[in-house]
């Protein structure tokens, strides 16, 4: 049995049994507490230190070694042992408490642990043996979107996004866009007749009218499909790195510990200290197959397994020369592409309470809260590009087209042809190893985007015909019209697949 790894605070109190009439009489120290569980075991290790603004090379904390233990309350124990060299060089302290109960339909509850802490050996004046309570609460999860420092010393570069970027991405017109196209993609398979129609009438079908591109279904390794899937990502990654060089994944990555004392660690860095930090996985309710696999997802021993094993493969020179562009992106995003996305992945919340919304907004809620840019779920099309991970995570997949050329190029030179294509670096289609001669991203006609016609209100209406009710005959309502009659809260959107379908990898 263990108890939640991250970042706790933690909070000691002297024991006086009198009224002090002030309660800061009875506080004595307020610090950082670390837990991060051993693989496969219930013992953990950590720090327990006060934590400056900017650690300084002499900071004096507590390393931490504990163990959790059965029971009902959960009992924990661990000792502090202070750090050699500094002020609380010798120090040892061991706590003993428990894991407070959940309360059954609590508000604001969060985890803590309440118990006592006694000086086990003499330091200073201060006797051994004295005995103090304490409480630790658990912190939220840091989200990458407020992490702004830099600290270039320990490798450390910005990770949120500059609010110019942001405040564009997080518009309606483009969370409509990301939403829109995979939605065409992922569902043209299963829309009837009518709704495919309609879409075609607005001109949100997944290709050409009538040789459709579907993502998810039959020939969808060979039909072109995954092209546009990196094609129209690649043209997202050029726009915002023109105005944010942010940098890319070079590797996926590892697991880490969720803070550190080390010097020149900033404050706005801990829980999440190089912004890849997996937060803690959810349940969606009734969806119990689902919840284990997103729960899997997020372990270290996913992490070391399936990821690893398909970030191998799909930077694999004898892998990539003998795959098409199009079944390369196919298969790279109805697998690790998805799995990172979940991964990562935050539990949705109510941008105007902050409070939990484990289902996440519906495909067609349009109320203006969804576009504060609070709103970066990484698991729904409408929120994830508007997250800092998503830039990340695509920058990777991104730099496996350039591999793909490169080995192509290796194998046999100048059969793969390089071209730009409506602005973006691409490739000639050979009808081989490139498929597509103009990659999919929507309605053309625009004046910017690539020449797009982004327009909302045809936006919402194409999304309408995927999630809504069935089309009225055609000419029966104005795109506008149509989006006001829809219901607004519609069936669940689409959560990131986290299984590949057959023979994916």
């Amino acid at each position: 049995m263990t108890i939640p790894d991250g970042v706790w605070t933690y909070r000691s109190l002297s024991d006086n049994p009198g009224m002090t009439g002030d309660f800061n009489n009875v506080a004595i120290w307020e610090a950082e507490l670390m837990i991060e569980t051993i693989a496969g075991s219930s013992e953990f290790h950590g720090h327990i230190g006060g934590r400056p603004d900017v650690v300084p090379a002499d900071h004096p904390y507590l390393t931490v070694t504990g163990r959790s233990h059965g029971g009902d309350p959960r009992r924990v124990t661990f000792r502090g042992l202070g750090v050699p060299g500094t002020e609380f060089d010798g120090w040892i302290y061991d706590y003993d408490g428990y894991v407070s109960p959940v309360w059954l339909g609590g508000v604001g509850q969060v985890p803590a642990i309440t118990g006592t802490v006694t000086r086990t050996v003499r330091h200073g004046t201060a006797p051994a043996g004295e005995v103090f309570s304490f409480y630790a609460v658990r912190q939220p999860f840091a989200e990458p979107r407020g992490i702004t420092s830099e600290v270039p010393q320990l490798g450390l570069a910005r990770v949120a996004l500059p609010d110019t970027i942001r405040d564009m991405l997080a518009s309606e017109r483009h969370r409509l866009h990301h939403q829109i196209w995979h939605a065409a993609r992922n569902r043209w398979a299963r829309l009837s007749d009518a709704r495919r129609d309609r879409l075609r009438d607005l001109g949100w079908q997944p290709g050409p009218k009538s040789a459709e591109r579907l993502a998810l279904g039959p020939g969808m390794w060979t039909n072109g499909s995954g092209e546009d899937f990196l094609y129209m990502h690649r043209r997202m990654i050029a726009m915002v790195q023109a105005e944010f060089p942010f940098s890319r994944w070079g590797r996926l990555p590892s697991p880490g510990l969720p803070s550190s004392f080390r010097p020149g660690f900033p404050k706005d860095r801990v829980g999440n200290p190089d912004g890849w930090a997996v937060p803690e996985a959810w349940e969606l309710p009734g969806a119990g197959d689902f919840n284990v696999t997103f729960a899997w997802r997020k372990t270290a021993a996913a992490f070391h397994s399936e990821f690893q094993r398909a970030e191998a493969q799909f930077t694999d020179p004898d892998y990539l020369v003998r795959v098409s562009l199009g079944e390369l992106g196919a298969r790279l995003e109805w697998t690790l592409h998805n799995w990172m996305h979940m991964r990562w992945a935050s539990v949705p919340r109510n941008p105007d309470t902050g409070a939990p919304a484990p289902e996440g907004r519906a495909p067609l809620d349009w109320d203006p809260k969804w576009l504060k840019p609070e709103n970066d779920y990484l698991g729904e099309t409408f929120s994830s590009h508007v997250n800092p991970v998503f830039w990340r995570l695509h920058g990777w997949v991104d730099d496996r087209i350039g591999q793909w050329f490169a080995v192509q190029e290796a194998e046999r030179p100048g059969t793969v042809k390089q071209k730009q294509v409506h602005g973006v670096d691409w490739f000639e289609a050979d009808g081989t190893w490139a498929q597509i001669t103009d990659p999919w991203e929507g309605p053309r006609g625009g004046g910017d985007h690539g020449g797009l016609d982004l327009d909302p209100d045809a936006m919402k209406a194409a999304l309408t015909a995927i999630y809504g009710p069935e089309p009225a005959p055609p000419g029966a309502m104005t795109a506008a019209a149509e989006v006001g009659a829809a219901s607004a809260f519609g069936p669940r959107p689409d959560w990131f697949t986290l299984e590949p379908p057959d023979d994916a990898l």
